[in-house]
């Protein structure tokens, strides 16, 4: 097999404890067997994903120019940078692959992806045309500052846990052996009962609802967060919406039925759970919390966002 466009390569060697580097040899030798050219970048230190994708996407800024693949080999947090590199430029036109070697690969869920190396590169030899999928824009009215994301953008618990678990040598351990994921449970627990309820403020379709406890504000672009967790089955990268899930403090014994019922998709019908499905809306915080961003660290501040959808171009075929 023979692809006609090449590969401009992004390498996270400190994704999932490390293990990316080896996943990068096996996917470069496979590259080689099937004459398909590539040009490896390494990335060197947070920021550096999304340097390396604006630059790309600057380089072949033209209706006429024919751009390789950026082809990610990384976790959520890498594709989260090589995104907004590409977002960034006005009409890019390079197509996104993924190969996914994080800890949490919600995305790859999301998306339809396996977390499997070569078959998620065959995902990628077999696609024959892009693939537009949505992705979440956030406007920061406090900062003026554009952001995008693949996956979902948190405030309070999850970011919480996302906090405590990028901190965590746990997780570079966890990792080492494939089970990245059993330290966001590990940091679940101390989330749990450090994170205070919060008042916060939804505008959206020119309503505004206020809750006074907020535990739980979460703005998903699919259905997965926390290293596969099914916050809400019914969210699509091809929807065109984003959903919005709040849900409010409750003691240990609710939120564990809580947490049970997500897994069948029956918390929503319980009272402390809040859905909004919509294009846009607005969210503001009152109080600092922590936030995450496709599982990277916001700072723990007061929030006063805008979400709105976009889309972006990715080159696979996705799993049924």
């Amino acid at each position: 097999m023979t692809l006609q466009r090449p590969f401009y390569v992004i390498i996270n060697n400190f994704a999932g404890g490390g293990r990316t580097r080896q996943t990068w040899l096996e996917i470069a030798t496979s590259l080689r067997q099937r004459n398909i050219d590539y040009t490896a970048n390494f990335t060197q230190a947070p920021g550096h994903a999304t340097e390396l994708a604006h630059d790309l996407a600057l380089k072949y800024n033209s209706p006429t120019a024919t751009p390789p693949i950026l082809l990610v080999l990384g976790g959520d947090g890498t594709l989260h940078e090589a995104l907004n590199g590409l977002q960034q430029v006005d009409h890019n036109t390079v197509p996104l692959a993924y190969i996914p070697c994080g800890s949490g690969n919600d995305f790859a869920r999301g998306a339809g992806i396996t977390t499997d190396p070569q078959k998620a590169l065959q995902q990628i030899l077999v696609a024959k045309r892009p693939l537009i999928l949505d992705v979440g824009r956030c406007d920061d009215r406090q900062t003026q500052t554009t952001s995008y994301f693949s996956n979902n953008i948190g405030i309070g618990f999850d970011a919480n846990v996302v906090h405590i678990t990028n901190r965590s040598v746990t997780k570079k351990y966890l990792n080492k052996y494939h089970a990245g994921s059993l330290a966001y449970l590990f940091s679940l627990v101390k989330a749990f009962f450090s994170q205070k309820p919060f008042p916060v403020t939804v505008t959206t379709n020119g309503k505004q609802y206020q809750f006074k406890r907020g535990f739980v504000v979460t703005t998903t672009n699919h259905p997965y967060f926390g290293g596969g967790v099914p916050l809400l089955a019914s969210a699509s990268v091809y929807s065109h919406h984003l959903d919005l899930v709040i849900m409010e403090r409750v003691n240990v014994f609710y939120f564990i039925l809580l947490f049970a019922l997500m897994f069948r998709q029956l918390h929503t019908k319980l009272p402390p759970v809040h859905h909004f499905h919509t294009k846009e809306l607005r969210i503001k915080t009152t109080t600092p919390e922590y936030g995450q961003a496709d599982g990277e660290d916001l700072d723990k501040r007061t929030f006063d966002l805008n979400f709105s959808v976009t889309s972006q171009t990715f080159w696979f075929v996705p799993n049924k």
